[in-house]
């Protein structure tokens, strides 16, 4: 039984009844993601599946060239692409690309928020690939999945809730965390809307359970750790854009949950040096843009 599941509610349902004829993730995402985890998979097979849609590749050979992969030369093909950078690498440029759209609204406030959700996404991907490969609890490529869609349901709920999500942000305003306000508002808040989505899009379990992670209950080691690092990776997204003139290292530190460090298997010795290396991380990989 998939961990999505144990999220089910009538609101949640309505809302993904109201998503069911809709493609929400494209179609060549699948192919990718299916095909760049089998290990006898060939250069052929994932280039065949990416260029058959032309905007797609598009998309996937800008980023491929940003500033953040330093390739030796300009590729032009998506064979080169994945010569170049390998299978994990197209995976997580896949990823991205097929994701993006999914968070620009069509009026001015609607893209303003949702380029905050997909900025810090992707800043949270980032750091969570950063902590797992510190922590080595789990793998760095799942750890960027999870931090990459952790705020899908934000954007699910602005879309296809009923309501307008301002509604939501006005609570937030006034104090209420986000998570209590979209339970409020919708009956079900973005966690929960997250997790049913990926669930549908047949990711693993352990990712589907890695989507709630700020509950640290119930659930596996595996599971556990994905959440943790998901948690702690979006903490320091929201942390890097103040910049670190503005934060107080020190306090930043000792305010990361201590079931997530546990979890992750870091001491609080470490947490310093993980604030500062997810952070450049962050950094490094701003060139690593869409928009």
């Amino acid at each position: 039984m998939s961990a999505a599941l144990q999220f089910e509610s009538p609101d949640l349902d309505a809302l993904l009844a109201r998503m069911r004829e809709l493609a929400v993730l494209p179609h060549v995402v699948y192919k990718v993601l299916e095909i760049s985890g089998n290990d006898e998979a060939s250069c052929k097979e994932i280039e065949t599946a990416i260029v058959v849609d032309p905007g797609f590749s598009s998309k996937l050979l800008t980023v491929s060239n940003s500033a953040y992969y330093a390739l030796p030369k300009k590729v032009t093909s998506i064979k080169e692409a994945i010569l170049f950078l390998g299978f994990k690498s197209i995976r997580q440029i896949a990823m991205t690309v097929g994701l993006y759209d999914m968070f620009i609204g069509k009026t001015d406030n609607e893209s303003m928020r949702r380029r905050q959700w997909w900025r810090h996404s992707v800043d949270t991907a980032v750091a969570g690939r950063y902590i797992a490969r510190q922590s080595k609890r789990l793998n760095p490529e799942d750890a960027y999945t999870c931090g990459l869609i952790h705020l899908i349901g934000k954007t699910l709920l602005d879309r296809y809730g009923g309501k307008d999500y301002e509604s939501v942000v006005a609570l937030v305003k006034a104090g209420i965390p986000d998570i209590v306000a979209e339970q409020q508002i919708y009956g079900c808040d973005h966690m929960q809307v997250a997790a049913a989505a990926a669930a549908k899009w047949g990711f693993p379990d352990q990712l589907v359970s890695g989507l709630r992670y700020l509950d640290p209950d119930d659930c596996t080691p595996e599971a556990g750790a994905i959440r943790a690092c998901t948690c702690i990776g979006s903490m320091l997204a929201s942390w890097a854009i103040k910049g670190a003139q503005e934060a107080d290292t020190e306090n930043e530190a000792l305010m990361l949950p201590g079931w997530a460090i546990q979890s992750l298997g870091l001491g609080s010795e470490t947490t310093d040096t993980l604030l500062r290396g997810a952070t450049a991380a962050i950094s490094e990989a701003a060139s690593m843009s869409l928009s």
